[in-house]
């Protein structure tokens, strides 16, 4: 692959994935901060709602963010040996750091996110004989 095809390729691929990553992280937010609150466009969600949007959407989200940022590392250190140019190599090399990096952040929000959100669903959960 020529250099300048290489060189649109990689910046395609990060300005792509940083668009797709900043997507997904937002929506990851959103439902987070519904299951934090326990509303939704001032309506009251109950545990159980909570607890599912936790388990079939937060969780999704996040994984999807960890696995395009896997995938763009991957795809980039693959451009990266593509390309004969050193300065387009160490473009290609510094982007799949930043994927990688955020790979790392992704995955190691997944448990943290899954503990914190778990631990405010227990602290909200009525206790037996209260009223709720």
């Amino acid at each position: 692959m020529s250099d300048f095809t290489g060189l649109i390729a990689i910046s395609s691929l990060m300005l792509a994935g940083i668009a797709v990553t900043i997507y997904v992280g937002d929506k990851a937010n959103v439902v987070g901060t519904r299951i934090a609150t326990g509303t939704a466009e001032g309506t009251s969600l109950s545990i159980g709602v909570r607890r599912a949007m936790l388990y079939q959407m937060w969780l999704p989200y996040e994984a999807t963010y960890a696995v395009l940022a896997g995938v763009m590392m991957i795809t980039q250190l693959e451009l990266a040996g593509q390309v004969s140019s050193e300065g387009v190599k160490l473009l290609a090399q510094f982007c799949a750091f930043v994927a990688g990096v955020t790979t790392a952040f992704g995955l190691l929000l997944i448990p943290a996110g899954l503990l914190q959100y778990r631990a405010k669903l227990r602290r909200d959960q009525p206790r037996q004989g209260q009223a709720g």
